[in-house]
């Protein structure tokens, strides 16, 4: 991905990706922590872009610390700039520090006191000091890493940085996904921009790529071009590099309900933990059952708003 998420692109991502159901991801997230039973006092998110997601994560009451990692900085000044906006722009806080150049947030919430940070780092090698009761990552993210070692990497760096009794929960386009898209060209027009896209599939290589010509409504300024890759595994290649991480337990789903995923659905959500019981610390069947249903009604509703 050489040359992808320039600071340019990182001012119009939101717009481009405007129609992603953010917070329809997050109601599902939170049926996951129920389902298992999980109230994690710190969160670190991978490939957190522009934070979309982690401005949802703040509304997790438990949570203390939150981490937004990306590996583009000028996603990461955005995702600050947007935390500050919403902080000025709403009552949901009393008060707020900054700290280190807009990199760390101390935010007060009547008895809470919640640490937002935001660290440029690669999610194939990631370190840190304290350890993390949850780590999610969003929007096929891990799909980026499109060579198995330096999947196998993210994997390991997320074992040593979770707590024992704490979940990994990331969803993945699946194989059988992205060797289905429609190779297509269109163009997205902003109102400072556009965009022009076209997509490439080469299927033998399971691979996907978007291909972005970006041209600023300024002659002053030039086109800006990148390509973003994917690369689909199968589920039992995913399963294989989280036990040799250290996972000793994993759950799959097909994205949006509770039911075992395939690798022919569409996006693959996975829950990892390090104990081999822990995701038997789960609500049972009954709850299940409640929660696939509520998101399979909940996900209908949403396709219909993005088809019409």
């Amino acid at each position: 991905m050489e040359q992808s998420y320039t600071t340019y692109f990182a001012e119009i991502y939101d717009d481009v990706m405007k129609n992603v159901p953010y917070n329809y991801w997050f109601r599902y997230l939170g049926d996951l922590l129920k389902y298992y039973q999980h109230q994690p006092e710190s969160a670190l998110e991978l490939a957190s872009g522009t934070s979309n997601m982690t401005l949802k994560l703040i509304e997790l009451q438990s949570l203390n610390r939150i981490t937004a990692l990306d590996l583009s900085s000028a996603m990461l000044s955005k995702a600050a700039e947007k935390l500050e906006a919403e902080l000025y722009n709403s009552q949901k806080f009393s008060n707020f520090k900054v700290q280190n150049n807009n990199s760390s947030y101390q935010l007060q919430q009547n008895k809470r006191n919640l640490t937002v940070n935001f660290k440029a780092q690669n999610m194939t090698d990631f370190h840190f000091k304290d350890k993390f009761d949850l780590i999610v990552s969003f929007f096929d993210s891990l799909n980026y890493l499109t060579d198995i070692d330096q999947l196998q990497g993210c994997f390991e760096s997320a074992a040593r940085s979770l707590n024992n009794d704490g979940l990994f929960i990331f969803d993945m386009n699946s194989v059988g996904r992205i060797n289905t898209i429609e190779e297509k060209s269109f163009v997205i027009e902003g109102d400072s921009y556009e965009c022009f896209w076209e997509d490439i599939v080469k299927a033998k290589e399971n691979l996907w790529q978007v291909k972005l010509k970006i041209c600023p409504d300024n002659d002053q300024l030039p086109c800006f071009e990148e390509t973003h890759s994917e690369r689909g595994y199968k589920i039992e290649t995913i399963l294989r590099l989280l036990k040799n991480s250290g996972f000793k337990a994993v759950d799959v789903y097909n994205a949006f309900s509770f039911a075992t995923g395939k690798n022919h659905s569409d996006r693959l959500y996975f829950a990892a933990a390090l104990d081999e019981k822990r995701l038997q610390q789960n609500q049972g069947k009954l709850k299940k059952l409640f929660y696939g249903a509520r998101n399979r009604i909940d996900y209908f509703l949403v396709s219909l708003k993005y088809l019409f």
